[in-house]
């Protein structure tokens, strides 16, 4: 158990780290560490998942009745609050919108998130997350500092609230054949509330977390079942060690 706790604690933190133009890390750049054993919080990350995020994303390789059950959800009140799609529960989580649909009204179809957490760590969805900004230049009117140039606005932003970047401005000089020459390079270091959310920082950082913690089940669904067996599949080996050293013993007495 606690050697499936590392090794998921460990890709978790692998994070693919994107760098702005002047070589400094992504603002916000927090760690992610999964739990698969609160369930309270995986039940709340399918809810805000199915309510807020997929009407344009799908999860095609996750079936809901797999999650009701993972989840430790009560199937008929899984089917009555989480199927807004018309699907029957052994379904897979498919969005209702076309990719023709999709790929009118935000330029290209919104990809499915199945696996979006194993291609690019939990950490990454978090921050992803927590980065939206205001920006009129974009044509839905936002922008995230993580993924620079998104197709799709907050989906989050009535919890979250509208806010806008910070830069911090920072003058650097050096000698160019005798001559100074000096640029002005600029980094984010936070975001500023615009309107307010439903949710302060502290809970709508939660959210995020929730639903975060949700997608990285969704990633590896058998990771629960791995758990739950990986303490009986040690116990076994070593009890099989045990017999195989006295099997051993008893082999040899005579030789020696």
């Amino acid at each position: 158990m606690k050697t499936m706790k590392i090794l998921l604690l460990t890709a978790s933190l692998a994070m693919t780290q994107a760098f702005a133009s002047g070589g400094a890390a992504t603002y916000p750049n927090d760690a992610f560490q999964i739990d698969l054993n609160d369930k309270i919080s995986l039940q709340n990350g399918a809810k805000y998942f199915i309510n807020y995020c997929s009407g344009c994303h799908s999860l095609k390789y996750q079936r809901y009745n797999r999650a009701f059950r993972d989840l430790q959800i009560d199937p008929e009140i899984g089917a009555k609050n989480l199927i807004f799609t018309g699907a029957k529960d052994v379904e897979q989580m498919h969005t209702a919108m076309s990719g023709a649909e999709g790929l009118k009204w935000f330029g290209q179809t919104p990809p499915d998130l199945s696996l979006t957490a194993r291609a690019k760590s939990g950490a990454y969805i978090y921050n992803y997350l927590r980065g939206f900004y205001r920006d009129d230049s974009r044509p839905l009117g936002f922008n995230n500092s993580v993924f620079a140039g998104a197709s799709m606005p907050n989906p989050l932003w009535e919890l979250q609230g509208v806010q806008k970047p910070v830069y911090h401005e920072e003058k650097v000089c050096e000698m160019v054949e005798g001559q100074e020459k000096c640029e002005t390079h600029s980094s984010l270091v936070g975001f500023e509330a615009i309107t307010p959310g439903t949710l302060n920082k502290e809970e709508y950082d939660k959210v995020a977390y929730d639903i975060t913690n949700f997608l990285s089940y969704v990633s590896d669904p058998s990771a629960l079942d791995r758990m739950r067996m990986g303490p009986w599949v040690l116990a076994f080996l070593a009890f099989l060690t045990v017999i195989f050293y006295l099997l051993k013993k008893e082999y040899w007495r005579d030789i020696h």
